[in-house]
């Protein structure tokens, strides 16, 4: 006999509750969502409003939370499973709000819905964890679970928001290459195949920092440019840009 799909409501539906609803996750979950307009809308599952779920993903912003929580606790009973990809809030807060406390913390990463996401899960009960895990973000990509809630501040801002640090830098050089105006008589971007072939061969040198040494030479062309990298201190740039990204986080736990 065939076992039941379970279900899942999606409390928001923005970016990140779209980049994680990926083929695995509707193909293995009946899955329904509550529209702007507060309606049940349904996904892959027939038209039958269901009282309560067995699943309910938290994909709100913290304000929007802090303000409407109490009204989620409809949708749940005490066989639930809450799963929070909101950043910053924490379990007790949720527990208080929807008086529950079968309550998992996600941070997965837009990666999802292409099985490449990097999730960090935590829960105070550890079968819980490993639930999630098997059942949930291994079907967005890898799965880390951490003992301590305070590290999902770090997971939120590494894993999280790390994919825009990385775009945004990727796209930093990109634009900065452009203001050459070298022509190329390519369909693909070379300078952005570039960056692809670096990070793909470059442990072949023994990492990062021998790859550079490889190419650069005392007063040379390259040493002239890495020179002033190292003189503009970009690795402290970078640092302090987590550092601020942790502390947002930390103030949304505080309802800030």
């Amino acid at each position: 006999m065939a076992t039941l799909k379970k279900t899942i409501l999606f409390i928001g539906f923005g970016n990140l509750a779209k980049s994680i609803l990926n083929k695995d996750l509707k193909s293995n979950f009946k899955i329904s969502y509550i529209n702007s307009s507060k309606k049940i809308e349904f996904i892959n599952s027939k038209k039958s409003y269901k009282s309560t779920y067995d699943v309910v993903f938290l994909l709100v912003k913290p304000n929007i939370f802090y303000n409407y929580g109490k009204e989620f606790s409809k949708y749940t009973n005490k066989k639930t499973i809450i799963i929070s990809f909101m950043a910053g809030v924490r379990i007790n807060t949720i527990s208080k709000k929807i008086n529950n406390s079968r309550i998992v913390r996600v941070m997965p990463s837009v990666l999802s819905l292409y099985k490449n996401s990097h999730s960090c899960v935590f829960s105070h009960y550890h079968n819980l964890s490993k639930w999630t895990v098997k059942n949930v973000t291994n079907l967005f990509g890898t799965s880390f679970i951490i003992s301590n809630e305070n590290d999902m501040h770090k997971a939120t801002v590494l894993f999280g928001s790390g994919p825009a640090f990385i775009a945004f830098v990727t796209k930093s050089y990109l634009d900065a290459c452009k203001q050459f105006n070298l022509k190329f008589n390519f369909t693909n971007d070379p300078i952005l195949d570039m960056f692809k072939f670096v990070l793909q061969h470059s442990d072949k040198f023994g990492g990062f920092e021998k790859f550079i040494n490889s190419i650069s030479s005392k007063k040379g062309v390259t040493q002239e440019g890495i020179s002033y990298l190292r003189n503009s201190n970009i690795k402290k740039i970078m640092y302090t840009s987590l550092i601020k990204s942790y502390k947002r986080s930390k103030e949304l736990s505080l309802g800030k």
